[in-house]
Formats: structure tokens, C-alpha cells, sequence
């Protein structure tokens, strides 16, 4: 074995769907390493560990895994199983493996295919080659839907409760401002700011207030304190670092922060005094920031909006209330001004369908309906991108370190995968990957824009790009065409933005904060907490889409091809807003050959093509919900 095999990996542990083996990634140079069961050594799905390459021949490499760093599961879902005198946990994930999982928690009666949850109290070692669990709360009966939802949840590795500690000390705070919290904070209560949020919010995070002074707009952004409260390396800390980010699903919100300061004293409710950090800027009717503040302020806010009554009022500013009128035009004009900043710049904007679900009484799926983007969505948005991009610069200006939002130029592999799939369609794109800016992207989408392939050429162009991550590393973000940018507009819901409240407080107090951990480590624990709430709310939505196709099993729709596998095709439903799947085998008598360089599936005697874009004649033949999958066939 040379010296380069000797060589250690720190990777992260992706188990095989069997839970048999599986591949780990090297966090640095992205290269897998395939390890057998039987070197492992008790890792889970996601683990972050230490691999030692065992075997290093043609470009395939085989390690063994030496340690795990850390584990990223701590909690089992399953059912009980009874080895007297102990009990077991039959895991109801067939990624886990075949691991004995001893449960500690006495049990005087064991239900049969009852769910239960379970939180890890003692992972394996050499000399006790077992899991030890204790049991904390029951699920339900497993072909009960609420339970695959929780079992998702628990799969993820979400917490779902928070700690004693944290609990207690959210109970210690008052449910108001007091008057002694006020000293170091700006008195703004006067100013008319009002929140712009939708129908069913309950946290919200920003208010937002604009003015005209002598041709220039003064915006101000006032964000939640959570920092006030939220003290570092206390139990509210420690919870809040742990889930990373709020997660959302259809029916139901696992908050960041208990909800008493989520929904309560931390939320810019209507008519309340609030504690903020206020973001002042002076911007030209260019969109051009030439002048900022930023400051801790108390505020006032005058009223709780919503992105219809605001899109209402915009359509025809005389159905405006008086006294909001003079808010809601500056905020308008504005907008528009840092949407002409946006297109001077570059920046790309994807046009995305996001489905929105609605329940019966009972809480079955009833309708999927595309959510409709409004101006007043994106006004608000480009107020929140104005206010996160003065801050970066705050920062910067002041040398003091925090987590930026990166995102990164796409790859040349996907570059070039790209330009290929370009080049099939006949579409020009002379951009060299040495030079490729942000504004090639935003000119392509809009040359494709009318194009019968847009939403395929969209989602190449999607497939393209990096993944947006949390770094200390100032690298700009491509998408947005900043050279600095970060998050600091939602605290209540994401931890990137409390600690960027925690070094702006630093500033205007003329100290240094000192992060508890290295602040890299902090970006790739909270960019993996973004993944995870991600992927679990992405599973949820499907399950509620399954569900909702199983309503439609025989009915034939107009679909659209969205890519191509050497298995089959993807297809889009647009009525229905779904996903499915057609087998190659059930694309007719014909062999179909795979094209990697097209993305199309060619049938070997009659010539037949498929291709991303195409649109379909399908059916919805099937449903499989353990596999979470739609199963389609084409209608000839």
C-alpha cells in the first residue's frame, strides 16, 4: 500500500437503501469511497467521519471507516419487539441496517405495529457492539398517515422537542418589552412601520417603513432582536444551533425557537413595542445604496399586512388607507428602483411554480394550486436583499468576521453539460466558462423565455448551479450578483442570522464576538441543517402529492417530459402540479437507447425521440407510496 492510500478522509457517510454499506464523500475533494458493511463501523446515514483508503485501482476507491467524528442521527423510529428479559427496536428504516437496538425504557405492554419514537442514549462501541435507546412518545398505528409523516421527521433527525434548559429559560422571559431594555435601542415607535407577510403567518420577522426626501428614498428594515434574547451558549442557544432553521411543512411548523418568542415576544406583532435591529438606508431612484445606519431601535408597528391586501393597494394606490398611503407608494417606488439595480447587475431570477396545498375538514388532501408570485411578494423581497447586502458590507467595512451566504459560479462539468444540452436544442450560447458572469444566465432565460422547451431549458439552467451554503470564506453570490452578501433579516428562523446579529452588536459596542465553535464548522453544521429541513419538507410534499394522484388513478393529462434517465422519463403534470414516472419498458414495443449528449431516449426501430421539454399523452396508472413515486404510462 503506497503513501497516498495511507492517507486519512474526513467524509460524510451516505448508507446504501438496503443498509448494507454504502459511500462516503470526502468533505474537501468530493470523491467517494465505497465501504462494505463489515468496516462501517456502526456509522449511520449522514454520519461525519474518519475513512482510511483500503484499496486505490482505476480510479475506484475502496476504505474502511476508522472513526466517526459525529453522529447525525439521534433518534429511531420503530417498532417493539420483545427479547426477555430486554426489549428491541425493530428500526422502520431499511437504511439503518441490521444494528441491535436495545430499548431501555421499562415496558409493561407491547401493541402490535404501533410506531414509537425513541431518542439514541448510547451509540455502539467495540466492547458493547449495540444501540441503547430510551423511548419518548408514540407515533401511532403505522398505516396511519400522521405517522409516515412523523416517521419523515424523525428519519431526518429533526428535534421535535425542545430541552429542558431551553424551555425554562423561554419561560423566564417576560412576555413584553420592558422599559429597561429600551436604553440601548433607538427610540423609532413614532415611525408608522408596518409587516407584510402572509394570510396564515404567525412569526414575523421584518417590518419595513419608506420615505422621499429631496428625490432620495430612505428605507428602513427593522429585524427582530432575537439576539437580545437568545444569549450565546445558553439553552435557547444550544437548541436553536442544533435544528438550524424553522422547518415547514403543509400542516404543520417545527419552530426554531419555542413558540413563545417565535409567535410572541420576538415577533413584530401590530400595536406592541418590539426590540429591532434597524437597517437605515438612503437609496437613488437608480436603486443605488449610497448611504446606510445600522442601529439597534425599538419600533411600534402600526399594522400587520398581507401580500394581497399590498398587491390590492399597488393596483390602485386610491384604495389605499390614508394613513398608509405615503408608506405603501415610497415602498412601491422603491421597489422599483432596486429592481432596476437588480437588472443592472445582472442577477437571475428563476421562474418557479411553488405548490400550495389545501386539506379538507378532516385534513385530507383536497387540491394542489400554484402559489402566485406577486409584486408585493417581491417588493418585500428585494427590501430584505437591500437590508442583507448592507449589512455584509457593514461587517466587511468593520473587519469583523461572520457567515456569509455564498454561491459559488457553476462547475465547468455542469457548465459544459449545460452548453451540451444547448447545442441539441439548437440553441446559441457562445459563453466561455473562464468568463461566464451572471448576466449570461439571466440573458439566456430571457431569449428561451417564449421557447417550447423553456421549463426544460429552465431546469437545465437550475441543474447547473452550485448549492448556496454558509461560510466565513467571502466568495460573493452568483445568483445575486453580489460580490458580499449574507442573511441577517430572519433570526426567528434561522441561525446564519443570529450570529449576524451578534457581530453587528459587537460593532456598535466595539468589541469582538467570539464564536463558540470555528466558524466554519458553524457554516457546514447550519448548511447541513438546511439540507435536512429541505429534503424532509420535500419528502412531506410529495407524500401529499401521492396521496393526491391516488385521487386520480385512470385519468389521462397533458404532461411534459422534465428529463430523461436511462430508465425512463420524468414527467410533469401542470394540472394537477405533480411528478411521475414512466418506465422504458412501458414506452411501447420499441428499444430505447439512452443519448447522454441529447438527455433523450431514442427508440431503436422507429426513430421515436424523447426529450426534456416534449409534451405527452399520460395516464396515472399507479401509486406507491412506500416508494413515494408515481407510477404513469403514455397514452399512444
Amino acid at each position: 500500500m503506497n503513501t497516498k492510500n495511507m492517507q486519512l478522509h474526513h467524509c460524510i457517510y451516505y448508507k446504501n437503501k438496503n443498509g448494507m454499506g454504502g459511500v462516503a464523500i470526502d468533505k474537501e475533494t468530493q470523491a467517494r469511497i465505497s465501504i462494505n458493511d463489515d468496516v462501517e463501523k456502526f456509522a449511520l446515514d449522514k454520519d461525519e467521519v474518519t475513512v482510511r483508503i483500503s484499496c486505490n485501482k482505476d480510479e475506484f476507491l475502496q476504505g474502511e471507516i476508522i472513526s466517526i467524528e459525529k453522529h447525525n442521527t439521534t433518534s429511531l423510529v420503530g417498532f417493539v419487539q420483545s427479547h426477555k428479559p430486554k426489549h428491541i427496536l425493530r428500526v422502520n428504516n431499511p437504511k439503518f441496517g441490521h444494528y441491535l437496538v436495545i430499548i431501555n425504557t421499562p415496558i409493561k405492554n407491547i401493541i402490535r405495529d404501533e410506531l414509537l419514537n425513541t431518542v439514541i442514549t448510547s451509540y455502539p462501541s467495540d466492547d458493547k457492539p449495540f444501540f441503547e435507546v430510551e423511548l419518548t412518545n408514540t407515533i401511532s398505528k403505522k398505516d396511519e398517515d400522521h405517522a409516515f409523516i412523523e416517521e419523515l421527521i424523525n428519519e431526518a433527525g429533526i428535534p421535535v422537542h425542545f430541552t429542558k434548559a431551553a424551555l425554562q429559560q423561554a419561560e423566564k422571559l417576560p412576555d413584553h418589552v420592558l422599559p429597561s431594555e429600551m436604553s440601548k435601542h433607538k427610540d423609532l415607535r413614532k415611525i408608522p412601520f408596518v409587516t407584510i407577510d402572509g394570510e396564515d403567518a404567525k412569526d414575523f420577522d421584518d417590518a419595513v417603513y419608506c420615505e422621499n426626501k429631496d428625490g432620495i428614498f430612505h428605507l428602513y428594515v427593522a429585524i427582530a432582536d432575537v439576539s437580545h434574547y437568545v444569549t450565546p451558549d445558553s439553552g435557547l442557544d444550544h437548541d436553536a444551533y442544533l435544528r438550524g432553521t424553522s422547518v415547514y411543512y403543509p400542516k404543520q411548523v417545527i419552530p426554531m425557537l419555542p413558540e413563545n418568542l417565535s409567535n410572541g415576544l420576538c415577533s413584530l406583532k401590530p400595536n406592541v413595542d418590539r426590540l429591532t435591529v434597524c437597517a437605515h438606508m438612503e437609496i437613488t431612484p437608480d436603486g443605488d445604496i449610497i448611504h446606510y445606519k445600522i442601529f439597534n431601535a425599538v419600533i411600534h408597528s402600526h399594522a400587520r399586512l398581507t401580500y394581497n391586501q399590498v398587491q390590492e393597494w399597488v393596483n390602485d394606490l386610491s384604495t389605499t388607507p390614508n394613513d398608509l398611503i405615503s408608506n405603501i407608494s415610497n415602498l412601491y417606488l422603491v421597489y422599483q428602483a432596486l429592481l432596476s439595480s437588480r437588472d443592472k447587475r445582472g442577477a437571475i431570477d428563476f421562474d418557479t411554480v411553488e405548490a400550495v396545498f389545501n386539506f379538507d375538514s378532516i385534513g385530507n388532501i383536497e387540491d394542489i394550486v400554484p402559489r402566485t408570485r406577486l409584486e408585493a411578494h417581491k417588493l418585500i423581497e428585494e427590501c430584505m436583499l437591500a437590508a442583507n447586502v448592507t449589512v455584509a458590507d457593514f461587517l466587511v467595512r468593520h473587519n469583523h468576521q461572520t457567515l456569509f451566504r455564498i454561491h459559488e459560479k457553476p462547475s465547468l462539468e455542469k457548465f459544459t453539460a449545460l452548453k451540451e444540452h444547448l447545442n441539441s436544442l439548437a440553441i446559441k450560447f457562445d459563453v466561455k466558462y473562464e468568463q461566464l458572469i451572471p448576466r449570461d444566465y439571466t440573458h439566456l432565460l430571457k431569449q428561451v423565455r417564449d421557447h417550447v422547451d423553456f421549463q426544460a431549458i429552465q431546469n437545465s439552467v437550475l441543474r447547473s448551479m452550485q448549492l448556496a451554503i454558509y461560510s466565513p470564506n467571502n466568495v460573493g453570490h452568483f445568483g445575486l450578483s453580489y460580490k458580499q452578501y449574507l442573511h441577517f433579516t430572519s433570526p426567528i428562523r434561522r441561525y446564519p442570522d443570529l450570529l449576524v446579529h451578534r457581530a453587528i452588536k459587537s460593532v456598535i459596542n466595539r468589541s469582538e464576538y467570539h464564536y463558540n465553535q470555528p466558524l466554519v464548522v458553524m457554516g457546514e453544521h447550519t448548511s447541513f441543517t438546511e439540507r435536512r429541513a429541505e429534503e424532509s419538507s420535500r419528502k412531506v410534499d410529495t407524500f401529499y402529492k401521492c396521496q393526491y394522484a391516488k385521487k386520480h388513478i385512470g385519468n389521462q393529462y397533458n404532461g411534459i417530459v422534465s428529463s430523461v434517465v436511462e430508465f425512463g422519463l420524468f414527467i410533469y403534470i401542470p394540472e394537477l402540479l405533480i411528478d411521475g414516472l414512466i418506465h422504458v419498458a412501458d414506452l411501447g414495443n420499441d428499444y430505447f437507447v439512452f443519448n447522454n449528449k441529447s438527455l433523450s431516449l431514442v427508440g431503436k426501430s422507429s426513430g421515436l425521440i424523447y426529450t426534456p421539454g416534449q409534451s405527452v399523452q399520460v395516464e396515472i396508472d399507479g401509486v406507491n407510496m412506500a416508494k413515494l413515486f408515481v407510477n404513469l404510462k403514455i397514452v399512444l
